[in-house]
């Protein structure tokens, strides 16, 4: 029944159906949309044409979206716009009943949610309920078909799309000039004679078109496989199959995953499930394995570096105590651009909780009626904290996991509206919502399993009923001391640096909003807390950190202190040890310096060299840390939690060891030098360095330049980051004019003291006599989740979309020392 009901939804969206777009109050535009399901993409219409890319119409807006860049569909007044105008077209709805106007009512309306970071939204309305649910209807229906196509059918996708990009003439076939043209975009340089030779070996058919010999859709995979010749793994494929009959049977398939891939479990019924599964050929029901069928499978997530079962799947405990596991974190969620002068959306918190992040801030003030949330005292906007709750909070709450979700709360309202605040968190997160007190005596944390489908909020509760902002106030201090800044910092995307006030802006409001209250520079403002909010904090409860000894000395393990980036890095120089023992047993939440208007980020690796649990980013700020926080995170299954190595928890016994000399890092001083070197002899060494050697056998598919014109002239780098001591990094010849399948077959070798803690970072590179040699594409994965063997390291941009079939052919073995 469901899929009928989806395929006559698809047959309607198919003819198309007249829709009101809307962008805000007194701004909607009535457009023909249809999609066009051979391309699988969402047209519009505009000015009597069909918008079939990325086009604007009349009304300056996208009018064409392809299905795969869809992250959901949503029913109903569920984004920033519809919720701005939603009461508003409530009140005209009779005056809107002529032809000339839309009648905008919550069952016909639905909205599409697309874009790279999947924060663009295409709000749309529908002439009848009827009519909405069946856009809904097939729209889910080709997003999940796409997707399912996409994941499964990913290298054949892109050779059927190099094939339709080369014919130009739409005619299934290729002349060889066409052929030319695919061989610049396929980023490979050959010369004409080399490359004719190839054209004619693959021209089985002799097969013309206007007088010239052309390539059908099958000759033309013989010819990229021509091109994409890889000696090393069909090398590899011999050495492992029977030579004779140029197959590899399921006994020798076993045999190869065992003792070259380290998986000495395997069985010959598993090997023959995958020969099932990855041989296309008529072999497949002989239960052998064609070249053809290896190479699909040394390119599937079985052979990933990234050890595919850690990022599907949750696989570690979850019932140690909260302290004990890192927790992806949001700074200033409601951000989705600029800290001074962006906007405030709910798109940041759907954002951030589809991507795993399980703490997020909700900076509240007093607004007309209710609270919002904006970042006070800026040029930020404001949204009202119930559309937070309704809308993002509670429908995603656990979209990721069911592990617990912390609101960090920064408390700015007054009496009366902290009791609406918490009641707003009742009425709409119901049972989900933790409200349960804890124990005066309470010593160790509950774990994330005991609080599976809870929402815990976090907001100081201090004695006396007076609350303090949550976060120091000398975040103004302009002296930006960027941690391990390898970089400038990013700008937030789709920001204009001239809408931006100046950069002591923040620090000027906040000293004259004080002076009119009377304080000096140095008070705090205090403000006093409900009872009602006092009984809803339990677990997670904020509090003023003052010191390390003032911390063991008095806090429960429930305290919940934050320390801005640059009061954490010098405790993280001085006393590491320390550092460790107190993130031991409480949470301790590292927030990016104020003078970061631009929503740059700090590192969090350093930080989580210590234990650090809640390390928070701006999230909408695509970047390095941000690349470097989602490859730790979906180490356990991209659940938001990733527990922290024994180590870091006092379950592994100290260990006197010495740590071999290193270059000295030039982001740390000598100082912190030292002390690392204590650190490490004393609490953070296991006895035994690891030796990771990664042969880069070759690159397949690398991005092409980004000068316009070029072939890229690829090398590739490995960098380790975790402990500063171990930072390090190694790289490979370069290959002229070739990105399309560049041979390395080059050792780099590093050796590593503090695995527990290490990110192996890759990056493909475009060699340059001009500038800096620009990053093509990256991957990044914890040294714990490596994968031994021969393996594939998938590309992606560093938003984390792939490249895929971008990827770098690699073996892989590590050792002690």
């Amino acid at each position: 029944m469901e899929d009928t009901q989806a395929t006559e939804a698809v047959k309607l969206v198919e003819e198309g159906t007249a829709l009101w777009k809307v962008r805000g109050i007194n701004k909607w535009f009535h457009r023909q949309y249809k999609i066009d399901t051979e391309n699988m993409c969402l047209m519009g219409e505009s000015k009597k044409w069909w918008s079939s890319g990325s086009t604007s119409g009349g009304d300056g807006a996208e009018n064409s979206v392809h299905i795969v860049d869809i992250t959901e569909i949503r029913s109903g007044w569920k984004t920033d716009t519809f919720n701005t105008v939603g009461s508003y077209f409530e009140k005209i709805k009779e005056k809107a009943a002529s032809a000339n106007e839309p009648v905008i009512e919550e069952g016909r309306s639905f909205s599409i949610i697309h874009g790279e970071a999947g924060r663009e939204t295409l709000d749309l309305v529908a002439s009848s309920q009827e009519e909405r649910d069946a856009w809904v209807r097939a729209l889910t229906y080709l997003l999940d078909k796409v997707r399912s196509s996409h994941q499964d059918n990913q290298y054949d996708l892109w050779l059927k799309k190099q094939f339709q990009t080369a014919d130009a003439d739409n005619n299934g076939s290729l002349t060889y000039d066409e052929t030319a043209v695919l061989l610049k975009n396929l980023n490979l340089k050959l010369d004409n004679k080399h490359a004719k030779k190839l054209f004619d070996n693959a021209n089985t058919n002799k097969r013309k078109r206007g007088g010239e010999q052309v390539l059908d859709s099958k000759e033309f995979v013989d010819f990229y496989h021509a091109l994409l010749k890889m000696p090393e793994m069909e090398k590899l494929f011999k050495t492992h199959s029977n030579e004779k009959a140029g197959t590899m049977s399921a006994e020798q398939l076993c045999t190869f995953m065992q003792q070259c891939q380290g998986m000495g479990q395997m069985t010959a019924q598993e090997a023959a499930d995958l020969i099932k599964e990855y041989e296309v050929s008529s072999l497949k029901s002989q239960e052998h394995l064609s070249f053809d069928g290896f190479y699909r499978l040394m390119l599937s997530n079985l052979f990933n570096i990234y050890n595919s079962a850690h990022q599907t799947a949750v696989h570690q405990n979850m019932n140690q105590p909260l302290s004990h596991y890192f927790i992806s974190s949001s700074h200033n969620t409601y951000l989705i651009g600029h800290q001074l002068a962006g906007t405030s959306s709910l798109e940041g918190y759907i954002s951030a909780l589809r991507r795993g992040c399980k703490v997020v801030e909700l900076d509240v003030w007093d607004g007309e009626d209710e609270p919002i949330i904006y970042h006070g005292h800026t040029l930020t906007t404001k949204i009202a904290l119930a559309d937070v709750l309704r809308d993002a909070i509670k429908p995603y709450a656990f979209i990721a996991s069911p592990y617990p979700l912390i609101l960090s709360i920064e408390n700015h309202l007054s009496l009366e509206q902290q009791v609406i605040m918490v009641k707003q968190f009742k009425e709409i997160l119901g049972d989900d919502l933790l409200t349960q007190p804890v124990s005066d005596d309470i010593k160790v944390l509950p774990s994330p399993e005991e609080l599976k489908g809870k929402i815990i909020v976090k907001a100081k509760k201090p004695k006396g009923g007076e609350v303090e902002d949550d976060d120091d106030d000398d975040d103004d201090n302009t002296d930006i001391d960027y941690i391990d800044s390898e970089e400038q910092p990013a700008q937030a995307k789709k920001e204009s640096p001239s809408s931006s006030p100046p950069l002591g802006y923040l620090s000027l409001i906040k000293r004259k909003t004080k002076a009119l209250l009377g304080c000096s520079p140095k008070q705090k403002v205090h403000k006093p807390l409900a009872p009602e909010l006092a009984q809803i904090v339990n677990v997670c409860e904020g509090k003023k950190f003052v010191s390390l000894f003032n911390s063991f000395e008095s806090d429960m393990c429930v305290h919940f202190p934050s320390l801005r980036e640059n009061k954490a890095k010098n405790i993280f120089e001085t006393t590491p040890d320390d550092f460790i023992k107190f993130t031991q047993r409480q949470i301790c939440k590292i927030y990016p310096l104020g003078t970061r208007t631009d929503s740059s980020n700090l590192k969090p690796y350093p930080f989580w060299t210590v234990g650090a649990q809640v390390v928070t980013l701006n999230m909408q700020t695509e970047d390095k840390p941000n690349f470097y926080n989602d490859a730790l995170f979906r180490s356990n299954g991209n659940c938001g939690y990733v527990l922290k190595p024994d180590i870091l928890i006092g379950k592994e016994p100290f260990v006197h060891s010495q740590l071999e000399n290193r270059i000295k890092s030039k982001f740390f001083s000598l100082r912190f030098l030292r002390s690392s070197v204590r650190f490490v002899g004393h609490h953070f060494m296991r006895p035994q360095t690891k030796v990771l050697r990664v042969k880069i056998i070759s690159g397949q598919h690398l991005p092409a330049s980004e000068k316009k014109g070029d072939i890229t002239d690829p090398y590739i780098q490995l960098k380790v980051r975790g402990h500063p001591l171990d930072k390090q990094k190694q790289r490979t010849k370069t290959i002229k004019n070739n990105g399309f399948n560049p041979v390395f077959d080059e050792v780099l070798e590093v050796r590593i003291g503090v695995p527990q803690v290490s990110l192996i970072y890759f990056t493909v590179r475009d060699e340059s006599s001009y500038a800096k040699d620009p990053v093509l594409a990256r991957a990044c994965i914890p040294f714990s989740s490596l994968m031994p063997g021969y393996r594939h390291v998938h590309l992606t941009e560093i938003t984390g979309k792939s490249l895929a079939p971008a990827a770098i052919f690699v073996h892989v073995a590590i050792q002690d020392v």
